[in-house]
């Protein structure tokens, strides 16, 4: 007799599909684009070439100047000034350039530096396609009960045209974004199913991993601590039982979470603290490069010229046009209308029209509570970050579409409610059947509009792609780079195609996620349970749900 085999949830195999193009996308700019084309990545490519020769680089170490061995990397040093003829970069931690090194030796063993430059692009398209892959994912943990925000989600990412154009780059922000993501969803997903070991090991190395990609990792791991005080929290009666009971249990636990990334790269951190006298050289960066601080941090936090530019940059950023800018305004715009008519709605809800209550899946007052803490947690991490990029922009630095990608969960999840809201203007026609009831056909109506936003967001990212400048000089050089080119660009739209094909096959109303199934709290048994549940009124359950 067969094991029937769990199938991934259809919004899971979307926002996947939905990587993958985002994959395909980066891929192109990273095969078309010449070589160490965009800002830093001479850089980037140099520390994994130091770490190669035994070398951990510093912000003064020069970059291989080798015409034989490393012509891209020489040729690009004519003309430079002596800051930028060193690896400035090396303040950052060395996990993403240990995981090129492979790289490096393969170019090295074919005789091909070329082929590493490209290897470096790639790895990078592979972490922004995780992160398109994990805002999904965070969207789902914000909005449970409304499965077409986690694709609207994902597809925001993709039509954020600086996205997936920085994925084509050497960069460490596409890794570095993806473990932090991760770090939080696992975060999440112990606030809503409970503080397991498996849980806590998995969240541990991941934590590890952000810690080790990029030192805003280190926010990630802090809010992943809070998450587990959080998660044993909502699991006692009230607030005086946890602060009596497993209150300092709760705080080892998280202390211990916090103590990994510490342990296996803390002595970077130090090392850069003994070098420069900060743990991230921001100072001894600015000093090098000659930068006169703009303003004090707080002038930055009330500075709305700081938001537009911060949010522009996801649709400006490189040698993306500036009139794209508009695209950030359009979706900002009609973001904060939707959701303001949403907040509308709920508190005075009409009968017809835009501002009619949605029916949605019964929520216990457990599930209700463990929305609110995982809108606040992310909320405090993405303030945490806004401050820190505050801050270094009043120091003097530029802002750049890497610093708002940590945004992008807090802001798609947003965007997909708004959407969500924004298409009750339509008259759409939804028929599920001739029994269907309130909440079905207000869920069938969510995956039409979810539908036609996803495939509106790959459109402008597509059409944002093409309108950037087209190269025929790729860092692998080849007789046949137009032809290198042009199938680059057909694999990218026969990419979009199949997306686009699959996602209108899958967001059919009775064959996507059924919501209820989510109400029910997954208990792991007292074996793995590092907080066993206690037995009380407000867990909730699928069978009794209370609505709110």
């Amino acid at each position: 007799m067969s094991v029937p085999r769990v199938s991934a949830s259809q919004s899971t195999i979307c926002v996947l599909l939905l990587g993958v193009l985002g994959f395909a996308m980066s891929a192109q700019v990273a095969i078309a684009m010449p070589a160490l084309f965009k800002a830093d990545e001479r850089a980037h490519a140099a520390y994994a070439v130091a770490l190669s020769q035994g070398t951990l680089p510093t912000i003064d170490t020069d970059i291989p100047d080798d015409p034989a061995r490393y012509p891209q990397l020489a040729e690009s040093l004519f003309g430079a000034d002596e800051a930028h003829r060193d690896i400035w970069v090396a303040n950052h931690p060395p996990l993403f350039y240990v995981m090129s090194l492979p790289l490096v030796w393969l170019g090295d063993a074919v005789g091909s530096p070329g082929l590493t430059l490209l290897g470096m692009r790639l790895l990078n398209a592979l972490g922004f396609a995780l992160t398109t892959i994990m805002v999904g994912l965070l969207a789902r943990e914000l909005v449970p009960r409304r499965p077409a925000v986690p694709v609207i989600a994902s597809a925001m990412c993709i039509g954020c045209g600086a996205m997936t154009f920085l994925g084509g780059g050497i960069y460490n922000d596409g890794w570095s974004s993806a473990a932090a993501f991760m770090t939080l969803f696992l975060g999440f997903r112990m606030i809503r199913q409970g503080v397991t070991r498996e849980r806590l090991v998995a969240a541990a190395a991941v934590g590890v991993a952000a810690a080790g990609l990029r030192s805003t990792g280190l926010v990630a791991v802090f809010f992943l601590g809070l998450c587990v005080l959080v998660a044993m929290w909502l699991r006692e009666p009230s607030l005086r039982t946890f602060l009596k009971g497993s209150c300092w249990r709760a705080v080892g636990i998280a202390a211990c979470i916090g103590m990994a990334p510490v342990v296996v790269f803390g002595w970077f951190y130090v090392r850069n603290i003994q070098l420069y006298g900060d743990p991230t050289a921001s100072g001894s960066l600015f000093e090098k490069f000659g930068r006169e601080p703009n303003g004090t941090t707080l002038f930055q936090l009330v500075n709305p010229e700081f938001y537009g530019h911060l949010l522009g940059s996801l649709w400006t950023d490189g040698n993306i046009a500036n009139h794209w800018s508009q695209a950030a305004a359009i979706v900002l715009t009609l973001t904060l209308v939707g959701l303001v008519l949403d907040a509308a709605a709920k508190a005075n809800p009409r009968r017809t029209g835009v501002l009619q209550r949605i029916r949605l899946a019964p929520q216990s007052t457990m599930q209700h509570r463990q929305d609110l803490a995982i809108w606040a947690l992310l909320g405090g991490y993405c303030v945490l970050i806004l401050v820190n990029v505050a801050g270094f922009i009043a120091g003097g630095g530029w802002i750049h579409a890497r610093y708002a990608v940590p945004f992008l969960p807090f802001l798609a999840a947003g965007a997909g409610i708004a959407a969500l809201r924004l298409g009750r203007l339509l008259p759409l026609h939804v028929s599920t059947g001739p029994n269907t009831g309130g909440t079905a056909l207000d869920e069938a109506r969510d995956l039409r509009i979810g539908l036609g936003v996803s495939l509106a967001f790959m459109v402008v990212g597509l059409v944002c792609h093409l309108d950037t400048e087209q190269y025929v000089d790729g860092p692998v050089s080849s007789t046949f780079a137009l032809v290198a080119l042009v199938a680059a660009d057909l694999v990218m739209f026969a990419v979009a195609a199949y997306v686009a094909t699959e996602l209108r096959r899958r967001m059919r109303p009775g064959t996507f996620d059924r919501v209820p199934a989510l109400s029910a709290p997954v208990s792991t048994g007292p074996v793995t349970d590092v907080a066993p549940s206690r037995p009380r009124e407000s867990t909730g359950s699928s069978t009794t749900p209370k609505t709110p």
